[in-house]
């Protein structure tokens, strides 16, 4: 494989996990297989599968920030979270003939499934070891109301109720059920107004 050289502000990938190096100067040069962008999510993604395919190959990361995950893949800015199609509505366009296109929140789906997979590896292997330190399903909801999206929000969860992703979700636009799921978003409304959350 070809080397490049890498200007280098911190680094690197280690045998099972993401290492900043504490602020190496910005004028050092070193030789690397791969280099990668950003200390973010992808980046060490893709550093862990390339160290399991390629065990020989040198690494370098760069990120410009002090330390790892600052930015798109910080839990806060929803990047350090697994995405599963369940609440993101831009998932699931409406079509110009009113029904339902699920083809995109199945593909997300299915790719989250394989990233669940390969964390279960890693921790099979013990390059992962606590997974609840990384790991947790939290509830999700789409929350909407008024006429149209309700009935958008209906024939959402009817479509995705085609694939076995999406069978343990639940739908309801009884006030009383959505004030059990989530009591704060139903807190002072309306009790006529037309809602739904799933």
């Amino acid at each position: 494989m070809k080397k490049v050289t890498a200007m280098l502000f911190s680094m690197a990938v280690g045998l099972n996990a993401v290492s900043m190096a504490a602020k190496a100067k910005a004028s050092e040069e070193q030789e690397t297989d791969v280099l990668l962008i950003g200390g973010g999510i992808m980046s060490a993604t893709l550093g862990t599968y390339l160290r399991e395919l390629e065990p020989e190959w040198s690494m370098t990361m760069v990120e410009r920030l002090e330390g790892g995950a600052q930015e798109s893949s910080n839990g806060w800015n929803n990047a350090g979270t697994g995405h599963s199609a369940l609440m993101e509505l831009n998932y699931t366009p409406q079509n110009a003939d009113g029904s339902i296109s699920i083809e995109k929140a199945v593909a997300i789906n299915e790719a989250f499934q394989i990233s669940r997979q390969f964390w279960a590896h890693q921790v099979e292997r013990g390059v992962l070891r606590t997974p609840r330190s990384f790991i947790n399903i939290v509830p999700h909801m789409s929350f909407v109301w008024g006429e149209d999206n309700v009935n958008f929000l209906r024939a959402r969860y009817a479509a995705l109720q085609q694939s076995s992703l999406f069978r343990g979700m639940r739908y309801s636009e009884d006030h009383a059920q959505i004030k059990e799921w989530a009591p704060l978003v139903m807190e002072g409304r309306d009790p006529q107004q037309k809602l739904a959350l799933m």
